[in-house]
Formats: C-alpha cells, structure tokens, sequence
C-alpha cells in the first residue's frame, strides 16, 4: 500500500443521518507521508469536517462532506512549512491552527500559533483567510503573541494568549489587554459569557485556581482566586464553561499535599454568576490525574475529558467523565491514551486515535454510545 496521506475512518451510524463510511484514504496530496497529528476538529455548514494537521514536515488541512468524503486536501502553504532545527540555537518554526470559523460565504477564517527561533523562541499569531476550496485569499500576522484559543463575536474575533485582543471583522485590533502575568496570572481557557464579555481560568502564581470575569470592552470586573486549604500548591484551572444559571464550571487539577509523595487529583469548582464558590469536587487515582476538556455541555450534562498518568508515562490513560450541574458523576470510562475527542452538531462525538502505523484513525460514535 502506497505511503498517502491517511485517515482511516470508523464510521458508526448516527440515527441514520449519514451512510456508513469506512476506511476513506485521503488522496491529492502532495506529502507522501501519513496524516501523524491532529490539532483541530472544527465543523462545517454542511455538516462535514474541517481537519487541521501535521504530515511530515508540511502542515494540512482536510475538508469532508457530511458523509466524510474527501472534498480537497492542501498543504502547499507557505506558512505551512516545519523546520527542525539541529543542535543548539539551530533556527526551527512550527505552526499550530487552533480554532477554524466558517464564514456566511462560505470562506474559512483559521487561527494559528506560530513558534519560531534558535537560542531565543519567539511565538506569534497568524490568521489565514480561505475561500471554499482551500484557497489563501488573506493573511494576518501579530507579533509577540502566543496564542491558545480564538472565539467569534458578535462584531469580529477575539484572540486568547498571553493578550487577550478584539479584533473587528477586517480583523483590525479595536482593543487590547494583557492577561498573562509571569509573577501572578497564568491562563489556560476562556469562554464567551452571556452578557458579551469573557470568562478566564488558569493558575494564580502556581498555586491556586483563579477566575477573571472582563467585558465586552476588555475592562476587568472582578478576579477571584480559590484556596481550599490553607497549603494550596500546583492548582490551577484547565478549561472553563459558563452553566445555565450565568455561573461557571471550572475544571483542573489540585494538588494533595498530604501525601507522600505529592499527587496531582482531579477537581471541579462550581460558581455563581460573581465567581462566589456554590461547591468543589475532587478526586484522584492512584497516580497523578486531571481534567482537561469540557468536551460538551447539553442540558446541564457535562462530558469532560481528562488524563491519568504524566505524558512520559508508559500507562497514560485518558479519563472521559459524565457530570451533571451539580457535579454528581453520572458516568466514566478510562481507556488507552488519544489526543482529542469533539462534540458534534449531529449529537455526536468524533474522536481520534492513532492507526497503528503511523497515521490517525477517526472514530465517530453516537452521543449515547459514548460510555458503551
């Protein structure tokens, strides 16, 4: 079998919404090695996939149908090309698309975080404008940015890194505030609010998990930090959802200090719409464990998505969590490692996993069948 780009797909039928697809290859390409990593799943108008990734040393991006047929592969970008630096201070670049919006003509908006360098490492962010078929029509670059998310707003896009920036629809920067402080404020996640404005979670000086509530002017109103113990260390929050009630779910990790050695444990940590703590949950296993992802929020049901084990561990597994508003857990399923779980508009989850040879399988299961 030729070494194409590959993405095995493992199709289960979804209320019969769709045909049942297997094993699709991914054909066009210009790289002759495998699809080895995933970064972003996004959704289409159409009820297909938008695919975003590295094969080889070429960055690509993959667009489906709603059967999950392939409509066209790209990666012949310039932006989109890696470079391994060798030795010490060898220059190197890298890019990473971590959000994708679709546009009302149907053009794609893709959001990348760009790390390049030799003995200094500098990041950046780039926004990259395409037309329908994959196309570059524009590109946008900001400096001394790293950059973790992106959000659509009523008005344009907000960038979300060590700054946190309003763009406007030409993505021209109507406002900007600085969110990450290297003695204090470290943040992971955000979330839009109801009321126009953002919610920001992370770890305050390593030490606790905080949230930042800001408007829809960039204009901080209120910071709460949450200490549960009075010998608080390595808590910080992970990702953050904004419930149906205005308050907020935040979830992470916590560390134990009463066990020898330390243990990293999973915890959740529930709001009022003022930040004010309703309840906290934790737990842990036998080794070190916690909450990554709200992967969905439907109903006052949650699905998480978490680890057990550090990454350099042999038996790293992934923990997948069902919890209602009130944190009660409804359901759970610890399984091999695999990098990323999406839910879809079909009420549906696509997750992938490594096919055994180097490549990337997708497995698309019906929101009931999650825990089965």
């Amino acid at each position: 079998m030729k070494k194409n780009l590959l993405v095995a797909v493992l199709f289960i039928l979804a209320l019969g919404c769709r045909k049942q697809v297997d094993n699709i290859s991914l054909t066009g390409q210009t790289s002759n090695s495998p699809l080895n990593n995933i970064d972003n799943i996004s959704f289409t108008k159409d009820n297909g996939l938008f695919i975003s990734g590295s094969s080889g040393d070429k960055y690509t991006l993959i667009k489906t149908d709603a059967n999950l047929n392939i409509e066209w592969i790209k990666n012949d970008y310039d932006w989109g090309n890696f470079v391994h630096g060798s030795g010490w201070g060898a220059y190197s670049y890298g890019i990473k698309i971590v959000k994708v919006f679709e546009t009302e003509d149907g053009n794609y908006v893709c959001f990348g975080a760009i790390s390049e360098g030799g003995d200094v490492i500098y990041s950046s962010a780039l926004i990259i404008v395409l037309n329908k078929i994959g196309q570059q029509i524009r590109k946008y670059s900001f400096d001394d940015l790293t950059l973790w998310n992106a959000l659509k707003t009523d008005n344009g896009y907000v960038l979300f890194g060590t700054q946190l920036i309003q763009l406007d629809n030409n993505f021209n920067k109507v406002w900007a505030k600085t969110i990450y402080n290297n003695s204090t404020h470290f943040p992971s996640a955000i979330a839009a609010t109801t009321d126009g404005g953002f919610a920001i979670t992370g770890s305050d000086n390593y030490e606790q998990v905080y949230l930042e509530k800001i408007d829809a002017n960039g204009n901080e109103l209120f910071t709460k930090t949450y200490k549960h113990n009075d010998f608080p260390f390595e808590e910080g929050g992970f990702d953050i959802t904004q419930l149906s009630d205005a308050g907020f779910l935040i979830v992470g990790r916590t560390g134990d200090a009463t066990s020898s050695p330390n243990i990293i444990n999973c915890q959740m940590i529930r709001t009022d719409s003022n930040g004010d703590t309703t309840w906290t949950k934790r737990f842990g296993y036998s080794t070190n464990s916690w909450i990554e992802h709200i992967v969905s929020n439907s109903q006052n049901e949650l699905v998480l998505q978490g680890s057990i084990g550090y990454p350099d561990d042999s038996i790293q597994k992934t923990l997948l969590l069902k919890i209602n508003s009130e944190g009660e857990i409804l359901n759970s399923k610890i399984t091999d490692k695999f990098p990323l779980i999406v839910y879809s508009p079909l009420n549906e989850y696509i997750k992938a996993t490594g096919d055994g040879s180097g490549g990337i399988k997708l497995s698309v299961i019906n929101a009931d069948n999650l825990f089965n």
